[in-house]
């Protein structure tokens, strides 16, 4: 719990200044790495047999669906991401009918996923800071991802007394749930005052629909890649982040988040000025 305190202490200061500070090719680079080792760790546990060769090409596929989001339209960057990552899945599988050890059709389905579902989805933070009043929308993710999970943990260590899902996730209880929903809500709805107190204009109200809606997409994000682990025998991604396992570990909910947030904005913006 200390290791995991510290470097949350550590991080999340660093990422906030990249996202507040720096300019929006340096997020579109650290949301592409983020990408790019979210895809590994993904392969490595849903395709052992996946050499280094496939899993380097997956990953820079994947960092740089959100690092070119910054300078061209994503429509055309995910095209031409996908059709190379498409065909050069395919080439592999072709080649493995040389050998007598072929690949399996799992591998090919996880490259894709890895190398393209998956960016595209977290590529929703760089496209939310290429809109007007970006640097607002940049953190609703981080406010609800963040604040979900410090309130689901809280309240399921002090109050947990019924499991949600235990054959799923047997930490998980239904208060650490509730507690990640009122948490969410009440964090957003601060993040938005302070808004206002900087001279945006925020509506409140779509603000705490979006930390409603939010919130489950971060628990169901968090119990799909729990799903994914159980169904390779592994407790974590890996062990990049001490404390915290993988990348992917980590940034799990955020993959669900940032994707369903991005579209609760575009139909419905919150914050003008």
């Amino acid at each position: 719990m200390l290791t995991r305190t510290i470097v949350a202490v550590i991080a999340i200061p660093l990422l906030l200044a990249v996202l507040l500070f720096a300019p929006l090719w340096a997020t579109g680079i650290v949301i592409g790495g983020i990408a790019a080792m979210s895809a590994v760790e993904f392969l490595r546990c849903s395709a052992k047999d996946t050499g280094a060769r496939m899993q380097a090409v997956t990953a820079v596929c994947a960092f740089c669906i959100p690092f070119a989001c910054v300078f061209y339209p994503s429509g055309r960057v995910y095209e031409i991401a996908l059709f190379f990552l498409f065909a050069y899945s395919f080439c592999e599988l072709m080649l493995t009918f040389r050998r007598e050890e072929r690949m399996g059709f799992e591998s090919f389905a996880a490259m894709l996923i890895a190398g393209g579902v998956l960016p595209i989805m977290i590529s929703a933070i760089v496209r939310l800071g290429l809109r007007e009043w970006g640097t607002a929308y940049i953190l609703l993710p981080f406010v609800v991802t963040f604040s979900c999970d410090s309130g689901a943990y809280f309240a399921g260590v002090l109050l947990g007394k019924h499991k949600l899902v235990p054959t799923l996730s047997p930490n998980k209880t239904i208060e650490g749930s509730i507690g990640g929903f009122l948490l969410a809500i009440a964090v957003m709805l601060l993040y938005g005052f302070v808004l206002t107190k900087l001279g945006y204009e925020v509506n409140l109200i779509v603000l705490a629909i979006y930390a409603f809606l939010g919130s489950v997409a971060c628990q169901l994000g968090d119990l799909s890649f729990s799903a994914v682990k159980r169904l390779f025998g592994i407790k974590d991604f890996g062990r990049l982040i001490p404390g915290h396992g993988g990348m992917l570990d980590r940034f799990d909910s955020m993959f669900w988040t940032a994707a369903l947030v991005e579209l609760l904005v575009s139909w419905v913006p919150a914050i003008t000025k």
